[in-house]
């Protein structure tokens, strides 16, 4: 009602500085307009550079154009509405953006522009949709892509697309490893010692030898350029009703004031190829699966106290387990995963293992106030560390953090956050600022401009 009220108040305003209603009954309407709730404001501010078409001191930064493409790069008759998967941000993401005070249909204000094109729904040829929006216009070439946003939801994130054309492009991705297969001997983690030498699978001796030698390594992903987020798994979607069993004890009171009696928690699979021929044969088939993590840590502590480590899935009671555990394993697959996000937003403490590999967030987010990453020769340490984090009382107050981040790493409204971030780092850029700020105790996020703000008041006001 307040953002209706402020639509009328715009207009008047326009009225009355192309009138005769003078000075005070103008400023009588500025000063309603600056008395609107922060969301509303911004709208209102949205409204305003419409009804004008004004394009300078907009209080509204980034301001993002969204490319009008046919309905075959997106095309929701062909594919439906798979938001609420591992593979929908590329349909979510636009959603928000356009329900967003950062939108702009001025390509003269954006300070970038959202190519919504479904990626992976299905794999596009990227020179075909580079030739496509340089159809629509010189926005493109003007900088030949560096302002320009693409949501991939691939397993393999930038490495499934690897044409140079794409090279100055900011990903959406949720793939953060920082060397890609095509670097090393290793295809998809597939380590053959019978063909090759072990040395040659060594990520860290691969990038010491590139230093030293200057030689190129391809990445997955590009740091300070992409930005990892978090996937759309995991969220209850309004119109599916199996969606909510997807259980949080932020948000669903069965599971308030449950006992975390678990030390460490993980269920799923371990070994992918186990009931394969070949899986005896060539062990190293599967090895790379899970970069080896949850292969590791169900072997040595599977049956250690506390440690509830399962090679199977626990679909009815997993949300329980999440709530139950002070700690969890968030542990990729073949590419990026989805563990870390359920983690985090079930109040379980994420244990990365995952080495060379970033997870959502990790450049932009103080991950070390709510999350523990555990290089891989540290592992066998493993319950060592987590009754230090306990007995120091750093994993209560780690387990405080997440009752503030947890909507970070979330992406539909009312809770959701996770939108908020990637604005708040494209604001970041804009201002060629360092970092931004999270402060948990206050939940708070600072975008580099000196003026945090409540992430708790609502959407939209970074």
């Amino acid at each position: 009602a307040s953002l209706a009220w402020a639509t009328i108040a715009i207009v008047l305003l326009q009225c009355s500085a192309r009138s005769n209603l003078g000075f005070e009954y103008s400023d009588i309407v500025q000063n309603f307009i600056d008395k609107l709730p922060i969301h509303d404001k911004r709208e209102a501010a949205v409204t305003q550079r419409q009804l004008t078409g004004t394009t300078q001191d907009s209080p509204v930064r980034p301001l993002i154009y969204i490319y009008d493409l046919p309905e075959e790069y997106h095309n929701f008759t062909e594919f439906g509405d798979v938001s609420d998967s591992f593979y929908g941000l590329d349909q979510l993401f636009p959603q928000l953006l356009r329900e967003s005070p950062y939108w702009t249909n001025n390509t003269n204000e954006a300070d970038f522009f959202f190519v919504d094109v479904w990626m992976y729904w299905p794999t596009r040829d990227p020179h075909k949709v580079v030739k496509e929006l340089q159809k629509i216009g010189p926005w493109w070439d003007k900088r030949q892509g560096a302002d320009h946003i693409f949501v991939i939801t691939s397993d393999f994130g930038r490495c499934g697309y690897e044409a140079p054309i794409l090279g100055k492009a900011i990903f959406l991705h949720h793939f953060g490893r920082l060397i890609a297969s095509e670097s090393m001997p290793m295809v998809h983690g597939k380590c053959d010692l019978f063909s090759i030498w072990g040395a040659e699978c060594d990520r860290e001796m691969v990038a010491a030898e590139a230093a030293i030698f200057k030689r190129t390594i391809d990445t997955c992903h590009k740091p300070r350029q992409d930005i990892v987020v978090p996937p759309t798994c995991y969220e209850p979607h309004p119109d599916k009703k199996f969606t909510h069993e997807f259980k949080s004890m932020y948000y669903n009171d069965e599971l308030k004031g449950r006992n975390r009696t678990a030390l460490l928690f993980y269920s799923g699979k371990i070994d992918l190829d186990a009931d394969k021929p070949n899986a005896k044969t060539e062990p190293w088939s599967d090895a790379g699966y899970s970069f080896g993590a949850r292969q590791m840590v169900y072997r040595m502590f599977h049956n250690v106290t506390g440690f509830a480590v399962l090679n199977h899935h626990t679909h009815s009671t997993y949300w329980e387990h999440l709530t139950d555990s002070i700690f969890c394993l968030a542990a990729a697959g073949w590419g990026w995963g989805g563990r870390f996000k359920v983690s985090a937003t079930r109040g379980c403490i994420p244990v990365i293992v995952q080495d060379g590999v970033l997870v959502e967030f990790e450049e932009q987010l103080p991950l070390k106030d709510y999350a523990i990453r555990v290089p891989m020769w540290m592992v066998h340490k493993l319950p060592d560390i987590l009754h230090v984090f306990i007995k120091t009382g750093r994993a209560a107050k780690m387990q405080k953090a997440l009752e503030c981040a947890w909507r970070l790493h979330w992406w539909r409204r009312p809770q959701g956050r996770a939108f908020e971030v990637v604005i708040c780092e494209l604001k970041r850029r804009l201002l060629g600022k360092d970092k931004i700020t999270l402060n948990t105790e206050t939940c708070t996020l600072e975008c580099g401009d000196g003026k945090p703000v409540q992430l708790l008041d609502g959407p939209n006001t970074v």
